[in-house]
């Protein structure tokens, strides 16, 4: 089956399914945001293996959804401990100029 392509917010998620030596399909993935490749291939340690193409390129587009949001839609943490830390980074950084 040909690679399938959907967009996700101005990323393009491209699945290719393909079968591994057992048979089972796999899902091929790489993720782009205009010409810049961000994830070239899926990291394929460890990877569910499907009875089907249309289950293979679900499960490509899902992970790279999920990374997407992990890697580029999570917001910054307001935590007062990680601004309390900036803070002395600075305060620091400012005595020691």
């Amino acid at each position: 089956m040909q690679a399938q392509t959907v967009l996700y917010g101005e990323f393009a998620i491209a699945v290719r399914p393909e079968r591994n030596a057992r048979g089972a399909w796999i899902a091929d993935v790489s993720v782009s945001r205009g010409a810049e490749t961000v994830v070239d291939t899926r990291p394929s340690t460890v990877q569910p293996e499907w009875l089907t193409e249309e289950e293979a390129i679900r499960d490509g587009v899902e992970w790279g959804r999920r990374f997407i949001d992990r890697e580029f839609n999570t917001p910054p943490s307001h935590s007062w401990v990680a601004d309390r830390a900036r803070a002395e980074r600075w305060f620091r950084d400012t005595g020691e100029s």
